[in-house]
């Protein structure tokens, strides 16, 4: 009984969900109608895609996803695959996979289906999107010249499948470029890509109705009023791209704030308009213009 149980071990196949495994076999990769059809709705459910029709017409059982059709007649012995039938004690695992257009890796006695499926991977403007179904098995990795995605998992991209450690994709970045904010949702990583900003002047103008900004430049404007740095909000309708510049300008203006005793408002009512750093001061005495201009200047040498 013993030996019988090794042999059974010794030859045995397995199927594994990336790096987790998920069926043991004795058969090889012929699999009993009910444990194909198990393996696959786990399998689909894992991956987050739409569950397969399964049914059965007398002793015809039939599974269909994605306009493909495997069935088995349980009383003639014949598999059928899109129509196409040859008699069979089971379901040729390899085979039905095919027939469905799921990708795997065979490696001795494991077959190994991806744990990621990468849907499409989008760069706009300073955002990478990443859509997928499954699991998260992607990490950035970053040198010189660009920003790379590496599979942590086997992940399915563009009909090919990348085993852990392979590169993916990669974007060109330029030196004062990097990627600093990640956000995970379910079925969704994003990175954001922050520009270090360098300022080439701070311009100290009195609000006017007409006032030229220049990009790479800290623009103050001030006016007479009740000691507040205001500045404009977050602009999420940017996806992201905002951040770098509205988030040095609150750096900025928090330091301020801090050293003048000062208060910090956030108002979009005031048009501050984004991807320019600008900000808007109100001072009750306009004798320390020039204290603030020399605190300005050593902040950011």
């Amino acid at each position: 009984m013993i030996f019988s149980l090794l042999l059974i071990n010794l030859f045995a196949t397995q199927v594994f969900y990336g790096d987790q495994p998920m069926l043991v076999s004795s058969g090889g990769w012929l699999l009993k109608w009910d444990k194909f059809v198990e393996l696959v709705k786990h399998y689909f459910e894992r991956m987050g895609f739409e569950q397969p029709t399964v049914g059965s017409v007398g002793n015809f059982n039939y599974i269909v996803w994605n306009g493909h059709t495997v069935g088995y007649d349980s009383g003639s012995k014949f598999v059928s695959l899109d129509g196409v039938s040859k008699r069979s004690e089971g379901i040729d695992l390899l085979e039905a996979l095919k027939i469905f257009g799921l990708p795997f890796v065979l490696e001795q006695d494991r077959l190994i289906l991806p744990n990621m499926w990468i849907y499409e991977i989008q760069k706009v403007q300073d955002v990478i999107d990443v859509s997928y179904g499954g699991e998260k098995r992607l990490s950035v990795v970053q040198d010189d010249e660009s920003v790379c995605l590496k599979s942590e998992g086997y992940v399915f991209y563009k009909d090919v499948l990348y085993r852990p450690g392979q590169i993916l994709v990669r974007f060109e970045r330029a030196s004062n470029e990097s990627i600093k904010q990640q956000i995970d949702l379910k079925g969704l990583m994003r990175l954001v890509i922050t520009k270090e900003l360098s300022v080439s002047r701070i311009r100290f103008l009195e609000l006017s109705d007409s006032i030229t900004l220049n990009q790479g430049e800290l623009t103050i404007l001030h006016t007479p009023g009740d000691n507040r740095v205001i500045i404009r909000p977050y602009v999420p309708e940017y996806d992201g791209a905002d951040w770098p510049i509205y988030a040095e300008v609150r750096k900025i203006a928090e330091k301020l704030c801090q050293r003048f005793s000062f208060k910090l408002e956030l108002c979009p009512l005031i048009v501050l308009p984004p991807h320019t750093m600008t900000m808007l001061i109100l001072m009750e005495d306009q004798k320390i213009l020039d204290e603030l201009k020399a605190f300005l200047e050593e902040l950011l040498k």
